[in-house]
């Protein structure tokens, strides 16, 4: 007892306290309420990490150069008090040196308000988004609180949308279950989902005051549902530690691979923040595929694969592949399932066993689960198969794009027998660093005895893929507008062709090259970003 009194007075007086101080209010998530819970609670004063930014050593300098005027005045103080027995000299520099550690505290917590009041009356948008998500995170957790319901979240570096929306829908062929059909997964919109709301215009100040009405309205009353299906996003560090307060019953992780570079900086950085929700969820679910074994060492998760086939694994495996659909055979610690799904491709079948893994966690049963699957219907940009002029087919999978979404879409056009096969690969965006060797990755796997030509859509995929597809010895077009590509494959599709289209969105949208190849204008609806809202961002992107 003692020695830890001597080493917390120790902490508490040495000259490294305003590090620590820095570093544990970032440890809290820059929230000066957590972090001033936490000074006034630790017991060591230790914080979690023990590196600073560049941009942190300023400031410490500055709560240095406070502490170093302390004890200057208190030394003054008391030469006053010893030469001159100056009333009132002794208590004040006592004070000051026994008030060090809550000063600099409280300081640190003064200045960081200080900071955030001019970053917000500078910056009003970002302001509002910080009121409106903490008014409805506090509804969450009340929902939490007073109704009985269970939590699946999805987060990863891919496939999280494709994911949430498999296990939402074999879910919901059993239960209740509330989720956002769109990418709903940032700390604004993760709430709204728990409340079925739809996002309105951020500086729309009557329509988010109905919204908050209502939310806090729902709290109140019988929640309808069973389940919530939410997918988690980060493009930062330090992103996914917001989501803590949903405290998932289950949470899927899809993948760890290159995802907001220019953020990350390295793969370990990606890792290190999409494993963060180990902390705050009660069971995780891991595609061991997709994740190196190195970043699990000492955790404790579920896995899913379709190479590793061990006790207590989810293991699928799949049979008579093709464009319609594939025939699913699933391994569960409970025994076996079998079922034929309308989703394409390996990726497909990955979707298909995170949502058959999901049900058997929650106790649905084996019939519930393989009726479910065969009801499952493949999702728009995500390996959507279409019909296409001249009775080509179109493999839709416009909706985003990684170097192993594009291989595994590519394997898809492969295994297709056809008199033409045509890839449209538009640039894979917020790769940072990494961008130039994911798209050379991606054309060097482009097979010119598979493929009649290469399409590509966007300057990444121009400058990068293109050359490496050419090298590869296919022939190659690059355009600049998904429009253009779209326009130059119809003058030269053959009939009976199958055309793969695979991109990212912003300046990108290969679905606009896709359009001019439908076959039914109807089909029109099927494609991704088709709202007014996305038509108008087109529009001014490309003309």
């Amino acid at each position: 007892m003692l020695i830890r009194l001597i080493k917390l007075v120790g902490n508490l007086y040495s000259w490294s306290l305003p590090q620590k101080l820095l570093i544990a209010y970032r440890d809290h998530g820059s929230s000066i309420s957590k972090y001033l819970k936490w000074f006034w609670t630790t017991k060591t004063l230790e914080p979690a990490h023990r590196q600073l930014r560049s941009a942190d050593y300023p400031i410490v300098a500055l709560l240095l150069g406070i502490f170093a005027s302390s004890i200057i005045a208190a030394a003054y103080l008391l030469t006053e008090w010893v030469r001159h027995a100056t009333p009132g000299s002794l208590p004040f520099a006592l004070a000051l040196l026994l008030a060090y550690p809550v000063l600099m505290a409280h300081l640190l917590a003064v200045a960081a308000c200080m900071k955030r009041g001019v970053y917000f009356a500078t910056h009003p948008k970002k302001a509002g988004r910080e009121l409106i998500a903490t008014i409805l995170e506090r509804q969450v957790r009340k929902l939490r609180h007073r109704h009985k319901f269970t939590v699946v979240a999805v987060s990863g570096s891919v496939g999280k949308t494709s994911t949430k929306l498999a296990v939402a829908e074999l879910l919901g062929q059993t239960l209740r279950v509330q989720h956002q059909a769109g990418n709903y997964n940032d700390r604004l919109t993760v709430p709204l989902v728990f409340f079925g709301h739809q996002q309105p215009a951020l500086l729309n100040v009557f329509a988010w005051s109905r919204l908050i009405g209502d939310v806090i309205a729902q709290t109140q009353q019988p929640y309808p549902y069973d389940v919530v299906v939410v997918e988690l996003g980060t493009d930062g560090p330090r992103q996914m530690r917001e989501f803590a307060y949903i405290k998932p019953d289950i949470t899927v992780i899809t993948a760890i691979t290159p995802e907001h570079m220019e953020y990350f900086g390295t793969l370990d950085a990606v890792a290190a923040e999409e494993l963060e929700v180990f902390s705050f969820s009660k069971r995780v679910l891991v595609n061991a595929d997709d994740i190196a074994g190195k970043y699990l060492l000492g955790k404790t998760f579920d896995v899913y694969s379709m190479t590793t086939n061990v006790a207590e694994n989810y293991y699928a495996k799949v049979t008579r592949p093709t464009l319609q659909g594939q025939t699913i055979t699933v391994d569960i610690p409970s025994g076996k399932l079998s079922a034929h799904i309308a989703f394409v491709g390996y990726h497909g079948a990955k979707y298909a066993l995170a949502a058959t893994a999901v049900a058997d966690m929650l106790g649905l049963s084996h019939e519930d689960i393989a009726g479910g699957l065969v009801r499952l219907t493949p999702f728009p940009g995500r390996m959507q198969v279409l019909n296409g002029v001249k009775d080509s087919i179109l493999i839709d999978d416009a909706y985003n794009a990684t170097p192993i979404a594009a291989k595994a879409a590519l394997d898809v056009l492969y295994a297709e027998k056809a008199p033409q096969r045509i890839a449209i690969l538009g640039s894979m965006n917020e790769l940072g660093d990494y961008a130039r060797e994911a798209h050379v990755e991606v054309g060097d796997y482009c097979d010119a005895h598979k493929l009649a030509m290469v399409v590509t859509v966007g300057n990444d995929a121009k400058r990068w893929l293109a050359p490496a597809a050419k090298a590869k010895g296919c022939t190659v077009h690059s355009y600049m507008s998904p429009y253009d590509a779209g326009n130059f494959v119809r003058q030269h599709l053959k009939t009976g062709a199958v055309v793969l289209g695979k991109g990212s969105q912003n300046g990108v949208f290969v679905e606009e090259a896709l359009k001019q190849l439908l076959a039914h204008p109807a089909d029109v609806s099927k494609l991704v970003r088709q709202s007014h809202k996305w038509l108008r961002t087109k529009a001014k992107q490309f003309n």
